[in-house]
C-alpha cells in the first residue's frame, strides 16, 4: 500500500471527506439506533452494549472533531472509536439474539477492520 502523503492533494481531499462522511454519517446511525434500543434493554448485557453503542457514536463525533482540533488526542481518540465499535458489534449478536460467539467474532472483527479502513482514510487525507 502507498504511503498516504504520496498521493495527489486532491485524492488526499477526497479521501478525507469521504472519512469524515463516513463517521459523521456512521455516528448518526449509531446514536439513533441506540436511543430506539433503550426501551428494549432489559437484560444487563443489552444495557451495556446500548452504552458502548452510545459511546461509539460519540467517539466518532470526537474522532472527526480531533482530527482538526486537539490533535494530540487524535489517536487514542480513534484507537477508543475502534473498540467501543468493534465491542459494540460484537456484544450484539450475543445479547439481542441468541447467543452464538463465532458469530459475535465475527462481527467484531469485520467491524474492526472496517474502522481500521476509515482510520486509514482518515489519516491518508489529513497527510502533508
Amino acid at each position: 500500500m502507498r504511503e498516504p502523503s504520496s498521493f495527489r492533494p486532491v485524492v488526499r481531499r477526497i479521501f478525507l471527506v469521504v472519512a469524515v462522511l463516513l463517521l459523521v454519517v456512521l455516528a448518526w446511525g449509531v446514536i439513533s439506533g441506540a436511543i430506539q434500543q433503550i426501551p428494549r434493554s432489559r437484560t444487563l448485557g443489552q444495557r451495556v452494549e446500548t452504552a458502548v453503542q452510545v459511546a461509539g457514536g460519540l467517539l466518532s463525533l470526537a474522532t472527526v472533531l480531533t482530527s482538526f482540533r486537539w490533535r494530540s488526542w487524535g489517536r487514542p481518540v480513534r484507537a477508543a472509536w475502534a473498540g467501543s465499535l468493534a465491542t459494540a458489534a460484537g456484544l450484539s449478536s450475543l445479547v439481542w439474539g441468541p447467543p452464538m460467539v463465532m458469530v459475535g467474532l465475527a462481527f467484531a472483527a469485520g467491524t474492526l477492520l472496517a474502522a481500521l479502513g476509515i482510520i486509514w482514510l482518515l489519516g491518508a487525507g489529513l497527510a502533508e
